[in-house]
């Protein structure tokens, strides 16, 4: 399966801290702003305390103080920054001292040397229903096929679709898949990254990025996230839940 590839990214720090039950899927505001994000997007609207910038190129999440949630296809990293909307500045870097791969998905938890003092995202309990407007959430590609790469913190508003519409790209019903076209998409760079349901300062982590939905290119296109809620109960599991 194609997969979103890592763009660089600042020496960072990762720490996670589990927050309880999921916030409910409220609509996601229209957000103003400049900047063309991730692809067709925004500058970041807010800061987002979770949010995770690694070593290696890819997006993260912190979900309890020492844990991030990524993709396995990023590979290793040596540190992330967490908390911060400037690619490499700002925000707490911790160190990676070890991963957890769960077999047979896209889905790695990053173990942090030391714990992050910000606050972590909340997890899903239910993949969203379609419909449902979802924020992704990235330093990758803001144009393709010519890669302009983020400084800043990148966002934007789709919707979910049905699971099958990414059955293309791979995807089962355990995953999320999100909506896309040509100018509106996550892209290289934006893998491991989150795709969030809520509202301003209370958003839940519903997917983490895996790649294109389709087989008709590897970016502006509908994207594939490896779906959190069929895996929490492993995740808490790992992270001490």
């Amino acid at each position: 399966m194609r997969k979103l590839m890592q763009a660089t990214l600042g020496a960072s720090a990762l720490a996670l801290a589990m927050y309880g039950a999921p916030a409910a899927n409220a609509a996601v505001p229209p957000a103003p702003g400049g900047g063309q994000p991730i692809i067709g997007g925004r500058n970041a609207t807010e800061t987002y305390s979770w949010m995770v910038a690694m070593s290696n190129g890819c997006g993260g999440s912190l979900v309890a103080p020492q844990w991030i949630v990524t993709a396995t296809h990023c590979g290793s990293a040596s540190s992330g920054r967490i908390g911060s909307t400037a690619k490499s500045s700002g925000g707490e870097v911790r160190q990676i001292d070890r991963r957890v791969n769960r077999p047979g998905t896209d889905l790695t938890l990053m173990h942090l040397s030391s714990p992050s003092t910000l606050a972590p995202v909340k997890m899903a309990q239910s993949n969203p229903a379609p419909n449902t407007p979802v924020r992704l959430l990235g330093f990758g590609c803001m144009s393709w096929p010519s890669c302009r790469n983020a400084t800043t913190l990148q966002e934007i508003d789709l919707t979910i679709l049905p699971s099958g519409n990414c059955r293309a790209g791979g995807g089962t019903a355990n995953d999320v898949c999100v909506s896309g076209d040509r100018t509106h998409s996550a892209c290289h760079g934006d893998s491991g990254g989150p795709a969030v349901t809520g509202t301003r300062g209370d958003w839940t982590l519903v997917g983490e990025t895996h790649g294109p939905g389709d087989n008709r290119g590897e970016c502006a296109t509908t994207t594939l996230y490896t779906g959190i809620a069929p895996y929490l109960s492993w995740i808490n599991q790992q992270i001490g839940s």
